[in-house]
């Protein structure tokens, strides 16, 4: 009898099966034959998770990519700078660096269907015991909908690697407003390629191809056809992840960051709670919660920003052009909330009253 069977071998899996394999026993069931597939991530990475990442991986072999900065354009396409270091990983590789270390300490299943009849675990047509069940099996999550979990809405994202004319081959691009979408698009440099994407709850491929051949910079510097195209969802808040022997971890749990719906970072700290209250799944929830509750709460309301009218969004962008952002953690944006930077935001805004009005009613 296994201690934990983790369904799903993505990198929440994985290194939750490489923490708990060094003390319990534990097996990891993937349905497919590798893992890293299909790719639903673009890869960029703070400084900070990066070197979280180097405790349980040479994640230096996944590098494709050291940022140092971004520039974030306005719904018609005039753009402020921010500095911060950050990096480009392929997902493919770490996935399959961090499925590698699981494999030393637990039994991989690969190829496998993990099914769930009454109070039985069946893989690959047999029975298996196990003390707990943890679903690391993303946003369709089986686990989840057996166990009935609340499930969370998602975001679409679309994404293709094109040759692309970068401002700045050291500089993520962001775009926003409407019509490009509801959330945001994004260039990615990795040398004279770009990973050039949308995620939107609506109308996702409209706006990727108005974001290719209409955004008035995007479209004078994609060069070519696309090389690689990739489909994902991301799921949009986070949700109850425990309930009696059975937890749930990553994206199937809705641990992304709310403003950009990486989560890399998210799931590391995850894992980690994870096992260190094993086996107790209350205790990892209200451990994570406590780590992170602020960061989702701050983010959620800096992702309802992104609702605001275009223009009212292009007159914040003009307000905001110069400011700088010192100290802001990338994964952790409540502490923007620091008294010199909110109070010199807040000063800026303020000037125009209907625009402050607009971000304090999207923000309260």
């Amino acid at each position: 009898m296994y201690d934990a069977l983790i369904v799903g071998a993505g990198p929440s899996g994985s290194l939750a099966a490489y923490l708990l394999g060094r003390n319990y026993d534990v097996a990891i069931s993937e349905e497919h034959q590798i893992a890293g597939f299909p790719v639903q991530c673009a890869g960029l990475i703070s400084d900070v998770c990066f070197n979280k990442y180097r405790r349980y991986c040479k994640i230096e072999k996944a590098l494709e990519n050291r940022i140092r900065g971004a520039f974030f354009f306005s719904p018609f396409g005039n753009y402020i700078e921010a500095k911060g270091d950050a990096y480009v990983i392929e997902r493919k590789v770490l996935d399959k660096l961090l499925f590698e270390r699981a494999s030393n300490v637990a039994d991989v299943f690969v190829k496998s269907k993990t099914e769930f009849r009454g109070g039985k675990v069946i893989l690959n047509g047999k029975e298996i015991k196990a003390g707990k069940i943890i679903g690391a099996d993303g946003i369709n999550s089986t686990v989840a909908r057996h166990f009935g979990f609340e499930r969370p809405k998602f975001f679409t994202a679309i994404q293709a690697e094109t040759r692309f004319e970068a401002l700045d081959e050291s500089y993520v691009e962001l775009y926003f407003g409407n019509r490009w979408s509801d959330f945001f698009a994004y260039a990615i440099p990795i040398g004279d390629t770009a990973k050039v994407g949308v995620i939107s709850r609506e109308r996702v491929l409209e706006r990727f191809n108005k974001l290719i051949y209409e955004h008035p910079s995007v479209s004078k510097r994609v060069r070519g056809s696309v090389i690689e195209l990739n489909v994902g969802a991301i799921p949009d808040r986070l949700i109850d992840f425990s309930k009696g022997n059975v937890a749930l971890i990553g994206d199937s749990a809705g641990m992304v960051k709310p403003y950009t719906g990486g989560g890399l970072y998210y799931l590391l700290v995850a894992a980690e709670k994870l096992a260190d209250s094993f086996p107790d799944f209350n205790k990892y929830q209200r451990e994570y919660t406590k780590e992170l509750g602020r960061e989702y709460k701050f983010g959620y309301k800096i992702r309802k920003l992104y609702t605001m009218d275009d223009r009212k969004m292009e007159k914040l962008f003009e307000i905001m052009k110069g400011f700088d952002f010192p100290g802001v953690h990338m994964d952790k944006p409540s502490t923007l909330k620091l008294p010199n930077s909110a109070l010199k935001i807040v000063l800026r805004i303020i000037r125009n009253p209907a625009l402050a009005f607009t971000v304090l009613r999207l923000l309260i």
